[in-house]
Formats: structure tokens, C-alpha cells, sequence
């Protein structure tokens, strides 16, 4: 896996590249936009399809040396090749969010949207920018002491000193600076600026204009408003691993889906003007839909369009059409051919009967989104017909989405009983507990709960809940391994301090959006699921097994006297 990938899958939640939380439908203004839902975290025990995998040990001196060479890309790809349960210990863990912080900044210097909108900033809006950050951020975040603005002012300066030690940030903003006087302002921002007493917004606009003009008096500077926002990333990013700031050209909503069938989980290739499948991945929809599709069928049209001369291009013209409200596959035989049909609402949800002799259902959901509750309802109705003993519940690769759909999630399983519990400041995450009150409601059959270190966010939260009601008698069983450990809540906040008025008069955002943690996040049994994660009860790391060790789990549960009871 490359350098970049592995950046991605552990830090994609507080880049740029990130997916953005899913908003949950719910009135308020801070339950809608819950977590980031494709969190991208990293498989720690599949960093490397290889006969030797790398020691903890190894890695951490890896680490060790990447971090003394300046290289900070390869440092955070050794971390993140650690194990959860290594990752999470606290010296390591400020480590990685250390070398995370460093490759935020260098990715962010050579991004070209960065740069435009430095460019084209005035140094009064940027510096009005980090003020407005100050008046705002101390208020929502959800450790209050880590975000005064003495502290956001001490991030800021932390961040434009590495920054004006890139070369790359020289290059792109600075104007041939002596780097004699480079060295010096940087040792200036260290004993100096950096003890300035920072009260509130209006003493934080008043510092920063007085360090650029000392910036400005040292050495030359191309771009004003980049020094000011290093100020604005530093006090964002210094929070913790999740908060960002995201300037205008990078979205803080959720991108639109690309045009290919990878969601279903549909890996396809192009072979001499032909299209075939070239897998299906485990576990997927189409795994467990669509039976007839196979590694190596040609697909002949796509929506009735034909793909003899097949190309990308083709492929997505094809597909931004659609037949009887699905995507259609004809697929081509020796002497026939099928139909394949996707839905182009592609459900969270998908469910089938694995044992029809002894009863058992699996359940897998993907991610959790507005519309998983709804789809949960219906498997579960289907899988009540069919008279189901026990439950597997999947969430392996669930990198979460909705808060407020898991929590509704959790409902079904449990006749009551504490879900979650939130300590943050605002609104409706300020120190609030989440409960079950569903009552006879829930589903009375034992469950087996299938976990991995690719387990994020909402998925987390029903694990969690799950294993931490157990006791009357064993209401649920985890198995797989310790999950990604990101227990926060976060919100897009509006900047509007560089907003203007386009030709027509219309407001123009320019400002950009901070990306807040509001809430962090309390299991049942009172400790935090952030940089933890959730522990199963068999602790097993290849899937197959996990898969048999799980159906043996659920044989056990439907033992008449291990039975949940019916609810009081």
C-alpha cells in the first residue's frame, strides 16, 4: 500500500481528501452533521499482504528514524502500519497525530486549490479570518481547556514556524528570503510572539497584524495572507486529529459518488475493447445480491448501451443513464445471456438466512445513513418470517456515517439500556446520555457481533453499546479485532469573515468551513471509544475464522439456556 494510500485511510478525516460527514435527518443544527462517514482508517492488521509482516518494534523505529531525516510522509505510513492496540498507547498516539499535523501541512503547501485561495486572499480577511476562529472554535469544542484562545494562539504560531522551515512554503509564498533572517523570526516566534497573552479575538487580531508587519519587516513576502493562514490551520489542527480547517475549494460535504460500480462492490477491467468483471468484493451488496455475477464475465451493455468497443469514457456515459430506475448489466454467455440489476439506491443494509437448519441471520451493514434505520427495519421484518434463532451482526468495514442512525440502530438490539454518552458543550452533545427505551420492541434473538480494525465511528457506537449490555445475561458477542478507535463527533462550521458580494450582489463564501469536533464519545461502560476502540470477546484476526468462530458463537447463544429473556 502506497505512502499516500495509508495517509488517506488514517488521516483522511481531518484532509481535505476526506469524505465528509453524512448528515443525519434530524432538526438539530448539531445531530445533522455527525460523523465523518467514510473515515478512511487504516486495516492495521492487513497493512501488508506479505509472508513477514514488519514487528511493532520495527515500525516504531522505522518511525523513529523517518522522523529524524524530515522525511514526516514515511514516519506517519510506519505508524499507521501499527497495530490499534499499539497505536493507542499515549506516548505513541501523540506521535502519530504529530506526524499527522506535519503532513497536513506539507500536502496542503503543494496543493494548487491551497495556494489559489491564499493568492487571492487580502491579508485584512485572513487575519480577520483567525480572529473569527478565536471568537468561535473555544465555544464549541468539546474539551473547552484545550481551545482558549491563548491555546489557538499557541497552535498558530507552532504552525507558521514549521511552515516557514519548509522550503516548499519559501518557495511558493516568501520572496527569496535570506534564510539568516528566517532563522532569526523563527527564534523570534518561539521567545517572543509565542508568550504574547492572548485574551480573546480582539487581542488575537491585534497580535497577528503586529507579527506579519514584523514578518514584513524582516524579510520579503510574497503572499501575506499564507502567514496569517498558517495561523488559522495551526489553531484548527492543534485541537486534536480530527479538527480542520477547509478552505473554500475543498468540500465539506459529501462529494458526489463517482460514476463506476465499485460501491456495489463490482471490480471491473478493460481487456481489448471489452469490459469483464474482474471481481466481487466479500461481503459487498453484490455479494450477497447478485449470485449470477462472477470474476471473469464480459458485461456486453450497460443500460442498453453496448460495450464492444468498452473504454471508461464508454463506461460512464453508460452510466449516467439509467433503465427502469436501475442500473442494468446484460451479461454475455457462450450461449445465452443474464441480466444484472442494481439499484441506484444502493441500501446499507443487506441481509440473508446463512443456516436454514439452526436459524441463524446476517445482517451486514455498510455505513450508516439516514436511510439505514429504515433498511434495518425491513431485514429484520424479512428475517422474523423466517424464523431466525440468532443474529450475525456484520459491521466489519463499517466506517461509520450517521450518529443518530446508529444510535437508532442500537434500539432494535436492546430492550433498554445506556447506548452512548456525549461530553461536549453545545446544544445537544453537551454531556447528554443516549438510552434504549424500545422496550419489547427490540429483537429478542441472541446476536453475534462481526468487528475489524476497519470498524469507525457510528459502527463503534453499536458495538460498543452491544457488548456493554450484557448484564443479565450474554445479550450480544463480539468477534474479529479491536476496532479503529474514532469516537468524536464533528461539525461544519461557516466561516463567513472573507465572504463578499459577487457582480449581482449575491453574498460569495469565501471564508471556508472548520471542520469541529463538538462531542467526544462515552461507551456504556463509561470509557472513551476515541484512540481506544472496541474490544471483542474473541479476539480473532483472519476473516475466514472469524466468519466460523462467529457461527459458532451464535450455536452457543441459541442454547435454550442462554436465551435472552423476554423484555420486562
Amino acid at each position: 500500500m502506497s505512502t499516500e494510500n495509508r495517509v488517506l485511510m488514517l488521516g483522511a478525516i481531518a484532509l481535505a481528501m476526506c469524505a465528509a460527514p453524512v448528515a443525519a435527518q434530524d432538526s438539530s443544527p448539531f445531530l445533522a452533521p455527525q460523523f465523518e462517514s467514510k473515515a478512511q482508517p487504516l486495516a492495521a492488521n492487513k497493512s501488508a499482504i506479505t509472508s513477514e509482516k514488519p514487528t511493532a518494534a520495527q515500525l516504531r523505529d522505522r518511525a523513529a528514524r523517518a522522523e529524524k531525516s524530515g522525511d514526516w510522509e514515511a514516519a506517519f505510513s510506519a505508524y499507521c502500519e501499527l497495530p490499534i492496540a499499539d497505536r493507542a498507547v499515549p506516548e505513541v498516539r501523540e506521535k502519530v497525530n504529530a506526524a499527522l499535523r506535519r503532513v497536513q501541512q506539507l500536502r496542503r503547501h503543494r496543493d494548487p486549490g491551497f495556494q489559489q485561495f491564499v493568492n487571492g486572499l487580502a491579508i485584512g480577511d485572513a487575519v480577520n479570518l483567525f480572529a473569527e476562529v478565536t471568537a468561535k472554535v473555544p465555544g464549541m469544542f468539546a474539551d473547552q481547556a484545550k481551545a482558549t484562545p491563548q491555546q489557538l494562539w499557541a497552535n498558530g504560531v507552532e504552525e507558521l514556524n514549521r511552515a516557514l522551515a519548509n522550503p516548499g512554503f519559501q518557495q511558493a509564498f516568501l520572496d527569496d528570503p535570506n534564510p539568516a533572517k528566517v532563522d532569526a523570526f523563527r527564534t523570534s516566534l518561539r521567545t517572543f510572539w509565542a508568550k504574547r497573552i492572548i485574551a480573546d479575538a480582539r487581542d488575537a487580531r491585534a497580535s497577528l497584524k503586529q507579527l506579519l508587519a514584523a514578518a514584513q519587516d524582516t524579510f520579503a513576502i510574497r503572499v501575506p495572507a499564507a502567514l496569517a493562514i498558517e495561523f488559522v490551520c495551526g489553531a484548527c489542527c492543534g485541537l486534536d486529529e480530527y479538527t480542520v480547517f477547509l478552505n473554500p475549494s475543498q468540500p465539506s460535504e459529501s462529494p458526489e459518488p463517482t460514476l463506476d460500480l465499485t460501491a456495489y462492490g463490482i471490480f471491473l477491467r478493460f481487456d481489448n475493447s471489452n469490459l469483464f468483471v474482474d471481481g466481487v468484493m466479500p461481503g459487498s451488496w453484490a455479494a450477497f445480491q447478485v449470485q449470477q455475477l462472477h470474476k471473469g464475465d464480459r458485461i456486453a451493455r450497460v443500460n442498453g448501451q453496448s460495450m464492444d468497443m468498452a473504454s471508461p469514457e464508454a463506461l460512464t456515459d453508460a452510466l449516467r443513464m439509467s433503465m427502469n430506475g436501475s442500473h442494468e448489466l446484460e451479461l454475455a454467455g457462450a450461449t445465452d445471456a443474464a441480466m444484472v440489476r442494481l439499484p441506484l439506491a444502493l441500501p446499507t443494509v443487506w441481509h440473508r438466512v446463512v443456516g436454514s437448519k439452526d436459524g441463524i441471520g446476517h445482517i451486514r451493514i455498510s455505513e450508516f445513513q439516514a436511510s439505514t434505520v429504515r433498511d434495518l427495519d425491513l431485514a429484520l421484518a424479512a428475517l422474523k418470517t423466517q424464523d431466525v434463532r440468532a443474529i450475525l451482526l456484520d459491521l466489519r468495514g463499517n466506517r461509520g456515517g450517521s450518529f443518530v442512525a446508529a444510535v437508532e440502530v442500537a434500539k432494535r438490539f436492546l430492550p433498554a439500556g445506556l447506548i452512548v454518552s456525549t461530553q461536549g458543550q453545545i446544544g445537544e452533545v453537551a454531556d447528554r446520555v443516549f438510552s434504549s427505551d424500545f422496550g419489547m420492541r427490540a429483537i429478542d434473538v441472541p446476536v453475534v457481533v462481526l468487528i475489524d480494525s476497519e470498524t469507525a465511528s457510528a459502527a463503534e457506537v453499536v458495538a460498543a453499546a452491544l457488548r456493554d449490555n450484557n448484564q443479565r445475561t450474554v445479550r450480544a458477542v463480539l468477534v474479529g479485532m479491536p476496532t479503529f478507535g474514532k469516537g468524536t463527533i464533528q461539525y461544519p462550521l461557516k466561516l463567513a469573515a472573507a465572504d463578499d458580494l459577487d457582480d449581482m450582489g449575491k453574498p460569495r463564501s469565501k471564508s471556508g468551513t472548520v471542520r469541529l469536533t463538538i462531542a467526544r464519545l462515552m461507551a456504556p461502560n463509561g470509557k472513551a471509544i476515541n484512540g481506544v476502540g472496541v474490544t471483542p470477546d474473541f479476539i480473532v484476526a483472519d476473516p475466514a475464522l472469524q466468519w466460523e468462530v462467529a457461527l459458532e458463537r451464535a450455536l452457543e447463544l441459541i442454547q435454550p439456556m442462554r436465551s435472552l429473556p423476554p423484555s420486562q
